[in-house]
């Protein structure tokens, strides 16, 4: 006669198919009664977590306790969740029989014989190595980005002072400083993400707000979207020419100017931002193209693989720009792939 607590009696009617494919399985599964004890571990699960004893000292254990304190309340309401019929899925740290440290993704699921939930089945999966890798990947991130922040700084007052020393006229050390701000305030912005994406409100507003002079000169208007880095840099540039833009000839320039920014996403699949000044001086078509309308015209639409159309209305610059929203998700040089 079979013993109560046997993996025979556990797994009784599930087949011998059944017990081959767990016995088979690189994962440690086990199978946990309704009242959160484990009656069955295969035996991968045996050799991951390094028991040697399993019917003596694990098994009819109450699945949570075995876990470590900081992981338990995790494990007791994936246990709950499965018992009241759901599927859910957590990662937690929990070390081995012997006290290697080791993380597991687990995911619990209800066993039903009708509609009532009998069993659990918890499969865990050693994910040690990727976390060590993924802490590691974050380090090293760590530092590269405090690398390129004392980088940028050191430029900035490397050509501050060289731009200076050989009497360079003061619009232009500005305009290189400004750019130069830009770019690093792309960069925090990126940081904060983990270079994966950045935010375009938050890029249109660290380009354009600090040149305001009060509040209600600046409406920022659009659902936030994710930009992925290279755009986000391109973007933040563009945006800054068009405030710099304004402050030195439109509508920042007069404490009544205004500048509204909105965007949406067409039926398409098209973004379609419109850059709109009113209040300001009257506007005047330059002579000559410079940097800024360079980064605006031809660098901004050759990222996006859109097109931008600047409109020199006397009563205020309008700045159009349309490209596929796929655009801004492109997969480039600074985005982790994994």
């Amino acid at each position: 006669m079979a013993d109560e607590g046997s993996d025979k009696t556990v797994l009784e009617g599930a087949g011998a198919y059944f017990l081959s494919v767990v016995e088979a399985s690189q994962d440690c599964i086990r199978v946990i009664s309704a009242d959160g004890v484990v009656e069955y571990m295969n035996a991968q699960g045996q050799a991951l977590f390094e028991i040697e004893d399993f019917d003596g000292r694990n098994r009819r254990r109450y699945w949570p306790e075995m876990w470590p304190p900081e992981s338990r309340e995790t494990v007791e309401q994936a246990l709950r969740t499965a018992l009241d019929g759901h599927a859910v899925a957590f990662r937690a740290a929990c070390p081995t029989a012997k006290g290697s440290p080791r993380w597991w993704d687990t995911t619990v699921s209800p066993i039903l014989e009708g509609e009532r939930v009998i069993r659990v089945l918890a499969t865990s999966r050693d994910v040690t190595g990727e976390r060590l890798a993924e802490s590691h990947r974050q380090l090293l991130v760590n530092e590269l980005n405090h690398r390129v922040k004392n980088t940028l700084a050191t430029v900035q007052s490397i050509a501050k002072q060289s731009l200076r020393n050989a009497g360079v006229d003061i619009s232009v050390r500005d305009a290189l400083e400004g750019r130069l701000m830009a770019i690093a305030a792309t960069h925090n912005v990126l940081t904060d993400q983990n270079w994966s994406a950045a935010s375009l409100r938050q890029i249109v507003d660290g380009s354009v707000t600090p040149y305001r002079s009060n509040p209600g000169q600046l409406t920022i208007t659009g659902q936030d979207l994710k930009v992925s880095p290279k755009p986000a840099v391109v973007m933040a540039l563009a945006f800054h020419e068009l405030a710099i833009n304004a402050l030195k000839y439109g509508a920042l320039s007069a404490p009544g100017g205004h500048v509204d920014i909105r965007w949406h996403v067409e039926s398409n699949d098209q973004l379609y931002i419109e850059w709109a000044e009113r209040g300001g001086p009257e506007v005047r078509k330059p002579e000559r193209r410079g940097f800024g309308s360079r980064i605006v015209e031809l660098a901004l639409p050759n990222e996006l693989g859109g097109a931008v159309a600047v409109d020199y209305r006397s009563e205020g610059l309008r700045c159009s720009i349309r490209s596929p929203l796929s655009s801004l998700d492109k997969i480039d040089a600074f985005m982790p792939l994994g």
